[in-house]
């Protein structure tokens, strides 16, 4: 039973109905906190700045009532999506990149529509595309009980440039098609720089390197348990093996390479079968038993074999560690379609592989190239997300575990880099010091002068500037600027307060300056200080405030009596306390 059906949600999203919790207003420090409060996910956030009413002096944002019960209807769709997207990962491990194929893709495309629209910001679209992905998976369920006795095991799920497929083993080889079906004894070929990805009932995924053939020489499912009994044999060239959790678990795979046969209980395995017979073979998660000439060793965790003709498997070796980046975030957006990827470099490392693709698992449009040197030039962005990784390869030839995909995220630069200062009141910062420090946040890519002058932009977008030697009252010019040439260009007060300035006020009423000397029963202080201050009175229990105009002025008329009397200047934003002096009150 569906929770939420399309008409009712967007039926709830056009009332005006009031949110039982209240608007509330809070820093965009909290934005991702908020998003998960109300929205039950951190990646929501596009949703509340899309939704928000942004005050960019004091960088903040306020969601009013209406929007935080669109945000709870959002709540439950994603919690809702979150579920299918566990329930889609069941019924691939189940075969339905075989057996619903199309459906499949309907379903995913109905995810992806959904995280679009979220980054997006757009409440009513995401709604809509996560409600419709249970029905979507419906029929992927539907399909995938109805075509699961059909006896193909394995179908060309995507290609890149020249990939042959060969019927039986005496057959020719001929152009293959994505969708192709693959059973037993049929052979997969690639020319150079060209990739093909195999997908097995099971969720497993067989990734062909250029230059490789490859021969399914086994690909049976037991239907009762649903277990795969799967050989391969590498002829020349190089794959990688990614079994599916369940694979591992109940599954025989076997993969042959050369002399050596590896049983496969892991899920990321390569084999290299070089033209000199020697088989390189690398393991990346779990374990796999490599046999050759009647021995048999077992390969761990990032460990690797190599096996030459008419010999045992080598000793276990261990694999380099992957490349550590040299970014320190996993996300990053650009607005040009090139960047420098670079990595730190690996002790005895010979080369090397940087590969990029459109998809995080980087089984389509996988693009692989090999450097020397610790930096990659990518080139020829496209718009959207770019997933990039690097491996270091030791003198053996061996290829070490892969670092964490980065993604790179190209987007069409038109607006200007924000600039926000901290502390402002209005567009004031106060101090009582001889120097103060400017702080604020931009993009991490961005550039800021102040005064002209450039200043250091940290990773997380914060900069700081100290400025020396201020003036009572002075102008501080704050510039941030991108690659694209957008700029943001702010003008902000800095006014350094003395007692000379906010002290000298007039008396009506009254004479003198300390002690003041009372003529009638009310006496009125006024005088022009500056915006954004709250004056505070107290004269024998007897409280008065005001706050500044905007041009600085303001005034208070109060009855006095003999005594002390306290004068006060405060921050109207934060209540902070600035500069406080007594008098004494005597009648005249």
């Amino acid at each position: 039973m569906k929770v939420f059906n399309i008409c009712t949600i967007l039926a709830l999203l056009s009332t005006s109905a009031i949110a039982q919790s209240g608007a509330i207003t809070f820093p965009s420090s909290e934005l991702q906190n908020v998003s998960l409060r109300y929205t039950g996910d951190t990646l929501n956030w596009p949703i509340i700045v899309a939704l928000a009413d942004r005050d960019i002096q004091r960088n903040t944002f306020t969601l009013l009532e209406d929007d935080i019960l669109r945000l709870e209807i959002l709540g439950s769709t994603t919690a809702m999506v979150l579920i299918q997207k566990n329930r889609m990962k069941e019924l691939i491990e189940n075969g339905a990149t075989i057996f619903a194929r199309e459906e499949l893709i309907n379903a995913v495309q109905a995810v992806e529509n959904f995280d679009q629209a979220v980054k997006e910001g757009n409440i009513e679209s995401a709604i809509a595309y996560g409600v419709s992905i249970e029905e979507q998976l419906d029929s992927v369920e539907n399909t995938l009980e109805e075509n699961r006795m059909v006896e193909v095991q394995a179908q060309l799920e995507k290609k890149t440039g020249m990939v042959d497929k060969r019927i039986g083993l005496l057959g020719g080889w001929n152009n293959a098609n994505e969708g192709d079906l693959f059973k037993e004894s049929d052979g997969v070929r690639t020319q150079e720089e060209s990739y093909a990805n195999l997908g097995f009932t099971d969720g497993t995924k067989i990734i062909v390197d250029p230059n490789t053939v490859a021969v399914i020489r086994k690909s049976r499912i037991d239907r009762l348990d649903e277990s795969s009994d799967t050989e391969i044999s590498l002829v020349e060239g190089g794959l990688l093996a990614k079994l599916s959790a369940a694979a591992t678990e109940r599954s025989n795979y076997i993969l042959n390479a050369g002399s050596s046969q590896s049983e496969l209980r892991t899920q990321n395995f390569y084999a290299e079968a070089d033209t000199d017979e020697t088989v390189k073979l690398t393991n990346y998660d779990g374990v796999a038993n490599v046999s050759a000439n009647d021995v048999t060793i077992t390969i761990r965790k990032n460990q690797g074999t190599i096996v030459r003709e008419g010999e045992p498997p080598s000793a276990p070796i261990q694999l380099l560690p992957a490349p550590e980046l040299v970014w320190s975030r996993q996300d990053s957006v650009v607005y040009s379609d090139q960047i420098i990827y670079s990595y730190q470099l690996v002790e005895n490392a010979r080369y090397y592989i940087v590969q990029r693709s459109s998809s995080p698992s980087f089984d389509v449009d996988l693009e692989e190239v090999q450097l020397v040197n610790n930096s990659a030039l990518l080139s020829y962005l496209t718009l959207g997300t770019t997933y990039v990784r690097v491996q270091a390869v030791d003198n053996l030839g061996l290829r070490g575990p892969y670092s964490e995909p980065t993604r790179i995220i190209r987007n069409v630069d038109n607006q200007a880099p924000p600039a926000f200062i901290d502390g402002l009141n209005g567009n004031i910062l106060f101090t009582l010091n001889e120097s103060i420090e400017i702080m604020g946040l931009t993009q991490p890519d961005a550039r800021i002068l102040i005064d002209n002058m450039p200043v250091a932009v940290q990773a997380s977008g914060r900069f700081i500037k100290t400025i020396q030697n201020l003036k009572t009252d002075q102008a501080v010019s704050v510039i941030a600027s991108d690659a694209s040439g957008n700029n943001t260009n702010r003008t902000i007060r800095v006014v350094k307060l003395t007692e000379d300035t906010l002290f000298n006020f007039a008396l009506s009423g009254a004479s003198g300056r300390d002690p003041i000397r009372v003529n009638n029963p009310t006496v009125t202080f006024s005088a022009e200080a500056y915006p954004g201050l709250e004056v505070v009175i107290n004269n024998g229990g007897n409280t008065r405030r005001v706050v500044t105009d905007s041009q600085g002025r303001w005034g208070i008329t109060m009855s006095m009596q003999e005594g002390e009397l306290s004068v006060t200047f405060k921050d109207t934003q934060t209540g902070e306390s600035y500069l406080s002096k007594s008098f004494t009150v005597v009648a005249n």
